[in-house]
């Protein structure tokens, strides 16, 4: 090999090791900007990550609500129930004492009328005796 082809051969060389060079800035570049892509992915990743503690928290404040609410209902359910057995109660007495008083009166009625009665005939042997006093 004489010393045209060498240089020939060292200026290829030369330009292969640009367009390395080249190639390798390119691909730099493309690194880097996936990196910056990776960085966006990560925080939409840590953002739907806290999104998602938030939507769990909120969950199970929910699920804790209503279970303070069913045991606010059974509470409720039985308060409820004693207040209808305590006044239904009452009521059943209200009416058996209002039974009692219109049972009590019809017997005061049929006794009044029987007294009336008496008191008509008495009324009549009295006027008949009376009558035979005068003559």
């Amino acid at each position: 090999m004489n010393q045209e082809e060498r240089d020939e051969l060292l200026i290829k060389i030369v330009k292969g090791q640009e367009e390395l060079f080249k190639g390798q800035e390119e691909l730099y570049k493309g690194q880097q900007e996936l990196f910056k892509r990776q960085e966006k992915t990560d925080a939409i990743i840590n953002k739907i990550l806290q999104n998602q503690d938030k939507l769990f928290k909120g969950q199970e404040e929910l699920a804790n609500n209503q279970k303070e609410m069913k045991e606010e209902l059974t509470r409720l359910g039985n308060t409820v129930a004693k207040i209808e057995y305590e006044h239904g109660t009452k009521i059943d007495l209200i009416l058996d004492v209002i039974t009692g008083h219109g049972e009590r009166l019809e017997e005061y009625s049929k006794r009044f009328e029987k007294d009336e009665k008496i008191i008509e005939m008495q009324g009549y042997k009295i006027f008949g005796i009376e009558q035979k006093n005068k003559t």
